[in-house]
């Protein structure tokens, strides 16, 4: 008996010391996270982030949620499994006018406290302001519908087109757009916010009603508002004439917009109505003042006075593709939740554009430009070329005017300037002052092998040689990059066709081909810590012969220019960034190993003038 009793008691101790070891003890697999949250505002002033919720989602099985905030301090400390996760705040915080919230992947290892901290750099910011409804301004309720699906309405790229598209509440949100809008091309995005791009998968299209559903992987966003689609009245109407209707998307060159009107009629498949939607607003949802889906944003109808009108493919035409998707989808894979380049930043700075544009002579960038790869040609451009070849441009045809100004005695305000003219407002309104690097690659013309050879036997007998025949040496089909000789991809990158008619007493040529277009975020080009630019390798594929093989290295110092355009940028819009420049001297040759392993035969790479 007083063996048991022992036994019961050191049963009891165990239990009791048990219970007074701290939980981390006992679980020697779990990891520990801190998080510091802070916010810089003005003047460089730090500004801890208190009682902001935060969650953890496992990666892989959501069912796996921890939720905790921060202190007074903007601090926390929380204890979890080893594993990879996704950290999100739960709502954004505001501050000085904008909305930051958090949604990145942290990864802790068994035993390890990983620290992370939440800022201004890493923090996912609202491009449209919330607007504040003060006592003396009357702000129109479109803006409450607006605010209340804005994230629910993403951007759309494919290939060198955009367009909007919308989530729906059915089949696991997919997300709806125009058919015109992802119409041959291979790749295809959706642009969730200013930091996060994502591959979209088309899983069903209707080119006659001009419509298509897109997949994103379920971890992309899914606290992304899911929009309604409108349901029939007793009537049988989702819409009638008169009735106050919301347009929601990407025009143009702008950030996510809203523009409102009233339904001018309804057509069997169409909603027509005074609301202003422009190229870009392709795919996004027009809506009723209840926030539900009454069609998709298709086309303009303008004509040479006047506004014109918009028309909206009636939501009811999805019908079709919803059933279609439903079939379909389980046949296909959900794709991954793969972050994919986007350009990060403010725009470039217009007085230092000015200043670098300025402070060279015209032809410094001529280097950048004319590359041979094969029958194409590449060229470069960052926004300090841009500026340089307008200021080159304006410097060549206004030559003679600027003598006249001279013996005049104009003033420098009288004077014609095309840079000039250029004022701020350029960064709303175009990409000039975008912090990226275009590349462009153009098919060479030349004269075809019969016409050269037929007009030189009439020559040598003595006969007018007959016109010359040109047609494009190439045809771009797709475009590959390597970066010290691994896969990059552009931000944005696809073809579009190039069209020439020329028929006159010399010269025929009636002939279209594809060039590319290729835009790339400035630290593709970045040097390693001793300045040594990257190897910055093309291969360029060749619709009209598959079989060459079209790869060209860009010059070390060409790569090095392109870098240091960007040190006024990032000196003082990103100063939190040490900027390293690139020195060509430093510069080392990657292509020789990259077609080694890839089997690849290199161009001789000499700058060419077109014909």
């Amino acid at each position: 008996m007083r063996t048991h009793l022992v036994s019961r008691l050191g049963f009891l101790a165990i239990l009791l010391v048990a219970s007074l070891v701290p939980a981390a003890a006992q679980t020697p697999r779990q990891t520990t996270v801190s998080v510091t949250v802070a916010l810089v505002a003005e003047q460089l002033h730090v500004r801890p982030v208190p009682l902001h919720q935060l969650v953890l989602v496992r990666i892989g099985d959501t069912t796996v949620t921890i939720a905790f905030r921060t202190g007074l301090d903007g601090r926390a400390r929380q204890a979890m499994a080893p594993g990879s996760y996704r950290l999100r705040s739960v709502a954004p915080v505001e501050l000085l006018g904008k909305t930051y919230r958090w949604d990145l992947p942290v990864t802790v290892g068994r035993g390890q406290v990983l620290e992370v901290e939440l800022t201004n750099i890493n923090a996912v910011v609202d491009t449209v302001k919330v607007v504040r409804q003060a006592a003396a301004r009357d702000v129109a309720p479109e803006i409450a519908v607006y605010n209340q699906v804005k994230r629910g309405v993403v951007r759309v790229e494919a290939g060198l087109k955009h367009g909007s598209g919308f989530f729906i509440d059915t089949l696991g949100g997919l997300i709806v757009t125009n058919d015109h809008v992802v119409a041959g091309e291979r790749a295809v995005s959706v642009v969730l916010d200013t930091n996060r791009r994502v591959a979209a998968q088309v899983v069903t299209r209707d080119h006659d009603a001009d419509l298509a559903l897109l997949r994103v992987s379920t971890s992309a966003c899914p606290d992304c508002p899911r929009l309604r689609i409108a349901r029939q009245d007793s009537t049988g109407a989702i819409v009638v004439p008169g009735e106050r209707v919301i347009a929601v998307g990407f025009p143009l060159s702008q950030q996510s917009s809203v523009t409102s009107g009233i339904v001018s009629s309804v057509r069997q498949r169409a909603i027509i109505s005074d609301v202003n939607i422009n190229p870009g607003n392709s795919g996004g949802p027009l809506l009723n003042f209840a926030g539900e889906v009454l069609g998709v944003n298709t086309f303009a109808d303008q004509g040479d006075h006047g506004p014109g009108i918009s028309g909206s493919i009636l939501i009811t035409q999805l019908a079709p593709s919803l059933k279609t998707a439903a079939d379909t989808l389980s046949s296909l894979s959900i794709p991954a939740f793969i972050l994919l380049p986007t350009l990060g930043g403010p725009a470039y700075p217009l007085t230092e554009l000015r200043a670098a544009a300025e402070s060279v002579p015209p032809d410094a960038y001529d280097e950048l430009q004319e590359f041979t790869a094969g029958n194409f040609i590449l060229s470069f451009s960052t926004p300090v070329a841009n500026f340089v070849y307008f200021k080159k441009y304006e410097d060549e045809i206004a030559k003679d005017r600027r003598k006249r100004e001279a013996r005049a005695g104009l003033s420098e305000e009288e004077r014609y300037s095309e840079v000039g003219a250029i004022r701020d407002w350029i960064d709303y309104v175009g990409d000039l002052t975008n912090p990226a690097v275009s590349v462009l690659v153009v098919p060479k013309q030349g004269e075809t092998f019969g016409s050269a050879f037929g007009r030189a036997l009439s020559a040598a007998g003595g006969y007018r040689p007959g016109r010359a025949k040109y047609v494009f040496k190439g045809d771009v089909q797709d475009v590959e990059w390597y970066r010290n000789g691994e896969p990059v991809n552009p931000v944005v990158g696809g073809r579009t066709p190039q069209r020439v008619y020329v028929s006159d007493e010399w010269v025929v040529m009636k002939d279209v081909a594809y060039r590319g277009l290729y835009i790339f975020d400035p630290v593709v080009f970045a040097p390693d810590s001793t300045g040594a630019p990257p190897s910055i390798v093309a291969h360029v594929y060749d619709l009209k012969h598959p079989d060459d093989q079209n790869w060209v290295e860009v010059p070390g110092e060409v790569v090095a220019r392109i870098w240091n355009d960007f040190g006024p940028y990032y000196r003082r819009v990103r100063p939190e960034r040490t900027f390293t420049p690139g020195d060509a001297q430093h510069f080392r040759s990657g292509v020789d190993s990259l077609c080694a392993r890839m089997h690849c035969r290199t161009q001789e790479n000499k700058p060419q003038r077109p014909f």
